[in-house]
């Protein structure tokens, strides 16, 4: 029964709540999903930098690989050679041309040549002309790399003469002659096999990185970037919420942080579009409101001729307060309805649009006296002082730095026309300096300064506004068109000797 009356008294309130219950009961929406090239994706180019930086690494490797490969090849030559020239040891033994060749094709060479030191100098085979000489005892990884890859790259046949100590006789030098066709074939086979084995340790490694990468960094990347752009397309849905996961790396700081951000957002929209709302139905009531503030304006008129002198002191305060009902009814609806416009941009002289400002902004008219509820206090004129100096340009719009500059001046009257005048009385001094990235243009005065709490707020309409009666726009509406330059008005200091705002502009302004 409860619950009947309740949701009659507050229909709105009941359709609201059941719109978030069936929200958070209804299954959760999937985020919409961006199909990218894998050539594209930032998976598919840590798949290809992945096999590219595996490959890299095998060729560093490889080329001292089969640089030692060849000198390994090499002094197995020596040492068969060697072996083969033990059988001229013994003189008695009469070497045949079939052993001899035997010998020799045992030890895949063409001759050989064994010299002992201060001995004889033993032979197998035939000596011919050989293309390259190799002496073992002064390689160096330099010349053993170079070797290899000039061996690799050669396609003729050559005879390859090789120098070095014997394997078991160090003081023995042998001398080889064979042919190098048998080291490339030797060689190539063996680059074969280390290609082979590159590209399975290419594909292993680049598969287990590529399955790691995508499921600690690219799938949350990926999930991230669908929650934004769903989230662009409808801010507004409560549904398109990022994912968020425990993670302490900076993976899980940024989906935290983006889902802070949407719901601020959110929230921000949410209450915009409340304002919004509220905004359309002040305007369609302004008309009438003001037509009715109006009228009472001007039967307080008729009752102020023809009333009684009683009736007639008090009508004062009454007259004030509908006169200031429709000016903020006026200036209220214009800032709810108005845009800010985009700056129409010339060269401007601002010494002269700060005199022209001086010389034509008055001060709000203070309420009578005899309004009871506002204190009035009579600060005596102010001095007004333009200090900008002369050929200060800017490339700016004209109206717009006139109305930011008339808001500023204007509230700075208003404040030393409430305060007691200082010592030589109050001053209001508009200033300005050229920087490297803009231009400053001071509005100082000799007022009583700003509150705490007013200061919190000042450039919030509506609510930071330090007089009474005020509706703080315009502050808010001045820094709506210093930003709409690419600038910004703030406030420097406010104290008890006055306070000083500043409206900056860009170099660009």
């Amino acid at each position: 029964m409860r619950h009947r009356l309740v949701s009659r008294l507050f229909p709105a309130r009941r359709s609201a709540r059941v719109r978030q219950i069936q929200r958070a009961r209804s299954p959760r929406r999937r985020l919409p999903r961006r199909r990218i090239p894998l050539a594209d994706s930032l998976s598919g180019r840590l798949l290809l930098l992945t096999i590219a930086f595996v490959v890299l690494g095998e060729v560093l490797i490889y080329l001292p690989s089969i640089a030692r490969y060849r000198l390994v090849f090499l002094e197995a030559r020596l040492a068969s050679a060697h072996l083969a020239s033990l059988a001229l040891e013994d003189r008695d033994m009469a070497v045949t041309p079939g052993l001899e060749k035997t010998l020799l094709a045992n030890g895949m060479v063409v001759s050989v040549t064994l010299t002992r030191p201060g001995g004889p100098v033993l032979m197998l085979g035939e000596t011919a002309p050989a293309a390259m000489t190799v002496d073992l005892r002064d390689q160096t990884p330099y010349t053993l790399i170079r070797d290899a890859v000039d061996c690799l790259l050669k396609s003729e046949p050559r005879l390859i003469r090789v120098l070095g100590p014997a394997p078991m006789a160090p003081e023995m030098l042998v001398d080889v002659l064979f042919q190098e066709r048998d080291l490339r074939d030797e060689m190539r086979a063996y680059s074969i096999r280390i290609l082979t084995l590159t590209i399975v340790l290419s594909a292993i490694v680049a598969a287990l990185l590529y399955a790691a990468i995508e499921r600690m960094m690219v799938r949350p990347m990926r999930q991230m970037a669908a929650a934004v752009m769903a989230f662009r397309e409808a801010p507004e849905d409560a549904g398109r919420l990022i994912p968020t996961t425990r993670r302490a790396d900076e993976i899980g700081i940024v989906q935290r942080e983006l889902a802070m951000m949407q719901q601020s957002v959110r929230r921000a929209l949410d209450q915009k579009t409340r304002l919004a709302g509220l905004g359309a139905a002040v305007a369609k009531l302004n008309h009438d409101l003001r037509n009715l503030l109006s009228t009472a304006l001007l039967n307080a008129d008729r009752i102020e001729r023809e009333a009684s002198p009683a009736v007639r002191r008090l009508l004062p305060p009454m007259i004030a307060a509908l006169e200031r009902a429709i000016a903020l009814c006026g200036r209220s609806l214009g800032f709810a309805t108005t845009e800010t416009p985009a700056p129409m941009r010339a060269p401007l002289d601002l010494a002269q649009v700060a005199a022209e400002v001086l010389a034509t902004v008055e001060a709000d008219p203070a309420p009578g006296i005899a309004d009871p509820l506002v204190p009035v206090m009579d600060g005596g004129p102010a001095a007004r002082v333009n200090a900008l100096p002369a050929g200060l340009i800017a490339t700016a719009d004209h109206d717009l730095i006139y109305r930011i500059l008339a808001n500023l001046v204007r509230n700075a009257l208003e404040a030393m026309q409430a305060s007691p005048p200082p010592d030589g009385g109050h001053r209001l001094t508009l200033s300005a300096a050229r920087h490297d990235d803009g231009i400053a243009i001071h509005v100082e005065d000799t007022g009583p300064g700003l509150a705490p709490k007013a200061a919190a707020h000042l450039f919030e309409a509506f609510t930071g506004s330090t007089k009474p009666g005020g509706t703080g726009l315009g502050l808010a509406i001045a820094r709506d068109l210093a930003r709409a330059h690419g600038g910004d008005v703030r406030l420097d200091r406010s104290g008890t000797g006055g306070s000083r705002f500043t409206l900056w502009l860009p170099a660009e302004a």
